[in-house]
């Protein structure tokens, strides 16, 4: 997948920034992608409610609040799981909120199989447990390979962490909502 390097450098660079970073002041100094603005912007043009939203993620207005307000939110506290919802409650296709014109035709071309395959080989071929591998990365892998879709699970922060280390394209490991999903029918298909 092609995509330019306006946003997704800004996406990189705050995710590898906020490693170092050591307090929310940190967080907020960095130039994170306009998350908020475009959730705002998506929430006004399908004319619905912060409480709506909030209601309908399963989420306090407090919480929904804070991703229209900071940008890092859906970044590294919203799980895939919510942020697939919440693209398909506001229209919006997730890497689209995320990455704003960069993420327009991309497709989620590295399923969540394929980052556990990968992680399953990382693991065979430098001889480490998922356990080290896992503190190495700084997340618990072990999960993800006995059930790929529990990356909905975890964050973009996670996703991009783990792409990293196994090779793979975090942008394109994105998971898609279905492009015409039923009133509250779930969307666990579209992590696949």
């Amino acid at each position: 997948m092609s995509v330019s390097t306006g946003e997704r450098n800004r996406a990189e660079l705050a995710l590898e920034g906020h490693r170092s970073a050591k307090n929310v002041g940190d967080l907020e100094t960095l130039q994170w992608p306009s998350v908020g603005d475009r959730i705002r912007q998506a929430r006004l043009q399908a004319g619905l409610s912060e409480n709506e939203i909030a209601r309908r993620l399963g989420i306090t207005i407090h919480s929904y609040c804070d991703l229209e307000s900071y940008d890092y939110e859906a970044f590294i506290v919203v799980s895939l799981k919510d942020l697939v919802e919440l693209g398909r409650i506001l229209g919006v296709q997730p890497r689209v909120l995320l990455l704003g014109r960069d993420g327009e035709g991309g497709k989620q071309t590295v399923t969540f199989e394929d980052v556990t395959a990968h992680i399953a080989k990382k693991v065979s071929e430098s001889g480490l447990t998922a356990d080290q591998l896992g503190d190495l990365i700084g997340w618990d892998i072990k999960p993800l390979l006995g059930d790929p879709l529990s990356l909905s699970d975890y964050t973009v922060e996670a996703l991009y962490d783990i792409c990293k280390v196994v090779d793979l394209d975090w942008v394109a490991a994105l998971p898609e909502m279905l492009a015409k999903a039923a009133e509250g029918e779930t969307v666990g298909g579209a992590l696949t």
